[in-house]
């Protein structure tokens, strides 16, 4: 009878584990109900923080949510990180694949939405037989709250998440999208794969219609040597690009450029390397700059100037940005509203209307802004030329001018952001500038970080 009774024990156990992991539970296993409501932001965090889950196969993880009394899984990734602190990247011209060793490591990023968390399980509700993390995390702002599961199934590893990924990558035709926008970036006659707009779109689940609105991402740099003797202007398309290494997941694209100047002999020179990290909603662009000596001991003055151009398309939205919250009508004239912009640099700016909405971030760390002049204006004039450009005139573009003429010494790290907000109201911003400002904590076990939005890799030999 003992052994029947045991065999009637591991069954039940068994029905129990796979009835939960099937998608059948029990609400009385719910601890505590999710609070957070944090929709924009995607969570970034290091694989220290599941000690329990280092040196596992990555292949055998999975990561569920806990709703309505059962588990769910949810989209997530892991991007791993080679030793020296560069992504590895599996895909594109220059692949580092081979530098990746298949196991989740201290070092490596996991990745997911925390608009996709459920609730706290209890301890009843989870399989005995599986290695768990539990993943907490927290609103700084409001104390809010929510939950996921990391599971190591050791054999007989369930199926992904079936939902679409958030933003999906197409290499040979230079097109990024996601549910709320899309992109596609110039390939030149000789095969570069640029970072140089052809289109951009905002989709109808954003409140957008569909139509290209972008001119370009202008920038503009004005260096006077030599007592002005000497002037040099350089602008976005005297920079080549070209995309070197690549990675897809279901959270984000990470899409690494180089731009680089052309000198005789044919040689690279002014040479940047740059990752730029697309979301479902947000596009991530950390940029270090390295200035190997004081500007004015070379230069009488450097000035940097850029925005983003739109195109007649943009004709009938608003521009906002945190400085000027009254509106400005965007028509291709330039009348009082254009004129009377704050002239200081501001927090965020937008532009929204039957395009959708877009908004944009320029983050400098304080150490940058001490010793760099922002003024900020804005130009809507149909008749304004500025070349190169795709279409003639500037709409609503918040132009940004930098004076860096007596920036010292040293690197600095800044970051640029997009952001696409579906079916925008004013105040909407909030959750967009919190995303970075206020990131989420998170919390595992005795282990307690800030999530990672902002991480800038050490690039790799092969990079380099």
């Amino acid at each position: 009878m003992d052994f029947i009774k045991r065999i009637g024990i591991s069954l039940s156990v068994f029905v129990v584990g796979t009835l939960i992991f099937c998608g059948y539970g029990f609400t009385s296993n719910t601890v505590a109900p999710k609070t957070l409501d944090r929709w924009v932001d995607p969570v970034v965090m290091e694989g220290s923080m599941v000690s329990e889950m280092i040196g596992k196969p990555i292949e055998n993880l999975r990561l569920y949510a806990f709703r309505d009394g059962k588990f769910e899984p949810i989209r997530y990734q892991i991007d791993e990180m080679i030793e020296g602190g560069d992504w590895v990247l599996p895909s594109g011209p220059i692949t580092n694949k081979e530098l990746g060793n298949g196991v989740l490591d201290t070092r490596d990023k996991i990745l997911f939405m925390a608009r996709e968390l459920g609730d706290k399980a209890s301890d009843a509700a989870l399989p005995g037989s599986k290695q768990s993390a539990e993943i907490e995390l927290v609103d700084p702002l409001t104390g809010e709250k929510a939950w996921c599961y990391l599971f190591c199934f050791e054999s007989n590893v369930p199926a992904r998440s079936s939902k679409t990924d958030y933003v999906r990558y197409n290499y040979a035709a230079e097109r990024v999208e996601s549910d709320y926008w899309g992109e596609e970036y110039i390939i030149t006659k000789d095969g570069r794969h640029t970072t140089y707009y052809k289109s951009h779109w905002m989709t109808k689940a954003a409140g957008g219609n569909e139509k290209n609105h972008i001119d370009r991402l202008k920038i503009r740099i004005n260096l006077n040597l030599l007592f002005s003797s000497l002037s040099i202007k350089l602008n976005e398309e005297q920079l080549q690009s070209n995309v070197v290494g690549y990675k897809q997941g279901p959270i984000r694209v990470i899409r690494r450029v180089e731009q680089y100047k052309r000198i005789p002999g044919g040689m690279k020179a002014v040479r940047v390397v740059t990752d730029v990290l697309y979301y479902s909603n947000t596009i991530t662009v950390p940029v270090l700059v390295n200035i190997p000596f004081q500007l004015d001991k070379l230069l009488t003055s450097a000035v940097v100037n850029f925005g983003t151009d739109y195109n007649e398309t943009a004709s009938g939205s608003y521009l906002y940005n945190s400085n000027n919250l009254q509106g400005i009508y965007v028509d291709g004239k330039m009348d009082d509203g254009e004129k009377n912009v704050k002239p200081e640099m501001d927090a965020w700016r937008l532009i929204t209307g039957p395009i959708g909405t877009h908004m944009t971030r320029t983050i400098l760390p304080p150490e940058f802004k001490k010793d760099v002049s922002v003024k900020i204006n804005v130009i809507d004039d149909a008749d304004f030329k500025n070349p190169p450009e795709t279409y003639p005139g500037t709409y609503g573009c918040i132009w940004q001018s930098w004076d860096v003429s007596k920036l010292k010494r040293g690197k600095y790290y800044l970051n640029l952001e997009f952001y696409v907000i579906p079916n925008y109201k004013l105040g909407d911003e909030k959750g967009y500038v919190n995303y970075m400002d206020h990131a989420l904590r998170i919390r595992c076990g005795t282990q307690e970080k800030v999530s990672q939005p902002l991480f800038i890799p050490t690039l790799g030999k092969k990079y380099l």
